[in-house]
C-alpha cells in the first residue's frame, strides 16, 4: 500500500515538462518585475532630484506617483478585458506567453519615457507629466504579465505541485526585489539616463526571451 501511494505521488513525464516550463516562465517575469518595482525604490529619489513638482502654486506629492500606478492598474482592468474580448472574437487574442511578453515591452517603453524626458530636458527640471506617464505605463504592464502568470500557474500546474508552484511564482517577486536593491545601489554611480535605459533593457530582455522561447514553452501547457 505504501509503495502504491508513493508511486501515485510521483509526477509523470508530462507533469515534469509542464513544471519546468512554468518555472522558466517565472524566471522570465523576473525581468519585468525588476524593471517594474524600481518604481517603488529609486524612482521617488529621482523624482525628488530631477522633476519640477511645482504646478503653479501646488506641489505634487511624490507618493502620488506610486498611487497613480496602482490606480491605473485598477482602471485599466475593464479596458483590457474589453480589448482581449474583441481580440478573442476575432481569433487574435494573445496567449498567456504573448501577454507576458507584451507586459515586458510595455515596461521597457515606460522606462524609455523617462529616458526621452531626460534627454529632452537638458539641465531643466523635468515636467511632472513624464513620470506620470511612466507610472501609468508600468501599471498597464503589470496587468499584462503578473495576473496572467498567476492564472497560468493555477490552470496549468499539475495538481500535485500546484500550491508549490504558486509559491514559486511569488518567490520570483522576492528575487526581483532583491535585484532592484542591488541594482539601485548603482544609481549614484550612473547618470539618470543610463540608469533608466538599463531598466528599459532589463524589461526588453524579458520580452526577447518570450519571443525566442514563447512558442516552445506554450506547447508544454497544451494537453496531450
Amino acid at each position: 500500500m505504501e509503495r502504491r501511494n508513493y508511486e501515485g505521488s510521483r509526477l509523470t513525464a508530462a507533469d515534469r515538462r509542464t513544471t519546468y516550463a512554468l518555472i522558466a516562465v517565472m524566471m522570465i517575469t523576473v525581468f519585468q518585475s525588476t524593471s517594474y518595482y524600481q518604481l517603488f525604490n529609486v524612482n521617488p529619489i529621482w523624482i525628488q532630484q530631477h522633476v519640477a513638482l511645482n504646478v503653479g502654486s501646488f506641489q505634487v506629492p511624490i507618493p502620488w506617483y506610486q498611487s497613480i500606478n496602482s490606480l491605473s492598474s485598477i482602471l485599466a482592468v475593464p479596458l483590457l478585458f474589453w480589448i482581449w474580448r474583441l481580440q478573442r472574437l476575432r481569433g487574435r487574442e494573445p496567449d498567456d506567453l504573448a501577454k507576458i511578453g507584451i507586459g515586458a515591452w510595455i515596461a521597457a517603453a515606460s522606462n524609455l519615457i523617462l529616458v526621452a524626458a531626460i534627454l529632452g530636458s537638458g539641465d531643466v527640471p523635468i515636467h511632472p507629466i513624464w513620470p506620470f506617464l511612466y507610472s501609468v505605463g508600468l501599471g498597464i504592464s503589470f496587468l499584462y504579465y503578473w495576473p496572467t502568470l498567476l492564472a497560468l500557474v493555477s490552470r496549468a500546474a499539475p495538481a500535485k505541485v500546484n500550491a508549490t508552484l504558486m509559491g514559486f511564482a511569488f518567490m520570483s517577486l522576492f528575487i526581483s526585489n532583491t535585484l532592484i536593491g542591488w541594482i539601485g545601489g548603482s544609481y549614484e554611480k550612473m547618470r539618470p539616463v543610463q540608469f533608466w535605459a538599463m531598466h528599459a533593457a532589463i524589461a526588453a530582455a524579458g520580452g526577447l526571451l518570450v519571443v525566442l522561447f514563447g512558442r516552445r514553452l506554450s506547447r508544454a501547457f497544451q494537453p496531450g
